[in-house]
């Protein structure tokens, strides 16, 4: 007998989005030996791992929507074992949903997508509760472990079978539907968030028994490669470059469809260079300082910048991606809102979200002024999602809501 963790979500893999990769490195983590928070070394980026005392691993079972696909090279390889639903992802409802999108936000119809997360909920419930039910009978020590749209009914479930769980928020689900998520998080032993300032969101909406700062965790090694690539020559020399990695009605939309022709007009040198595809980014391709790139590396992106721009709508969950510039030097300017500020640290420019263009612009300056400064705390800021220490504190706070 010892801890096993049942982890109960739509997706883990794939798709490979940042919440799936995020829980899948926290669980491929804990899978193997490692210490507790308290215990662990200051662990520094691209640098091996110190000597360290090592707690014992757990078991890990997943089980998930075989919908999207096989296993990927995300947990493949890994000690994590897999129980798939023949469930389907989308439905009548959840493509209502999208057509009938808001004009403004891009955001789908809420009253048709929460009918879809209601029917998909249930049906995961059903199907999850049997195999709970084999898992008790093992004797371990159980933990439940769910995330994002499926966390309503895999929260009933273990409910249902005695078995208590933890719940991770991600992004803005549980705010769009705080009554379909409410007793997923208020039930819960813990529910966990990357950042303070999220959690502090969380619990004005929300009543927690727990709430658990569990960083994102980046593999950087892993990710990137050490040493890193150069920084590469421009054509345009020293034009400054604006990047944008990823563009979603929560995460900017609005803002930019404004912010950009406003740049055009006042700052004509500044180049903006979007990332990822969509119609989203595509919405964005006619302005005239703006040049669209299409799905690219990461690695490529931030050795042909000079500052990273990241915002976010409501919902200030960790961006990921600003640690990831600081690792190459490479300062943020984003917005006050959840765990921003504390993504940014001193590596860059935060701004208040009711601000207007003209101090988004003056940021902006501000952070391009100053790139050199910025980038190099943004450098040393990065560390703060170096996976190692995330999995501790992960483990840590597995270690706590047991009483292990």
């Amino acid at each position: 007998m010892g801890v096993r963790l049942l982890v109960a979500l739509r997706d883990l893999d794939p798709p490979a989005g940042g919440a799936e990769m995020s829980l899948a490195t926290l669980l491929k983590g804990v899978a193997a030996p490692g210490p507790y928070a308290e215990d662990a070394p200051d662990y520094i980026p691209l640098m091996p791992t110190p000597e360290q005392g090592e707690e014992e691993a757990w078991s890990v079972s997943v089980f998930q929507s075989s919908d999207r696909g096989d296993v990927t090279g995300l947990t493949g390889d890994s000690l994590l074992q897999r129980t798939v639903a023949s469930l389907p992802v989308e439905s009548l409802w959840s493509g209502l949903a999208w057509r009938l999108r808001n004009k403004v936000t891009g955001r789908p119809n809420l009253g048709f997508h929460r009918r879809h997360l209601r029917k998909r909920n249930r049906a995961f419930e059903r199907w999850l509760a049997p195999h709970l039910a084999e898992a008790k009978q093992s004797g371990d020590t159980l933990l439940g472990i769910t995330q994002l749209h499926w966390s309503a009914g895999a929260a009933e479930a273990f409910r249902m079978a005695g078995i208590p769980h933890m719940t991770f928020v991600r992004d803005e689900l549980q705010f769009d539907h705080p009554d379909l998520y409410r007793p997923s998080l208020e039930r819960a032993v813990a529910v966990c968030g990357a950042g303070h300032g999220l959690l502090r969101q969380i619990e004005s909406v929300f009543k927690l028994r727990r709430a658990a700062h569990v960083p994102l965790p980046v593999d950087y090694a892993g990710r990137f490669g050490a040493p890193l690539p150069d920084r590469q020559e421009r054509e345009d020399g020293d034009a400054p470059h604006i990047a944008i990695v990823g563009v979603t009605p929560e995460k900017g939309l609005r803002l930019y469809r404004r912010l950009l022709p406003h740049l055009a007009e006042v700052w004509p040198e500044a180049r903006i260079d979007i990332y990822g595809g969509g119609a989203h980014v595509e919405s964005l391709s006619h302005f005239p300082n703006v040049t669209c790139h299409g799905h690219t590396p990461v690695e490529a992106v931030f050795t042909h910048c000079d500052i990273h721009l990241l915002t976010v709508e409501s919902t200030g969950s960790w961006g990921r991606v600003i640690n990831e510039a600081g690792l190459f030097g490479i300062p943020s300017v984003s917005v006050d809102i959840g765990a921003q500020p504390e993504a940014v640290g001193q590596g860059g420019v935060i701004v208040n979200d009711k601000t207007d263009l003209t101090e988004w612009t003056a940021a902006l300056r501000t952070c391009h002024e100053n790139r050199k400064a910025l980038g190099e705390a943004a450098r040393e800021h990065a560390k703060v999602i170096d996976h190692r220490r995330a999995v501790a504190m992960f483990r840590s706070t597995i270690r706590d809501v047991l009483k292990l």
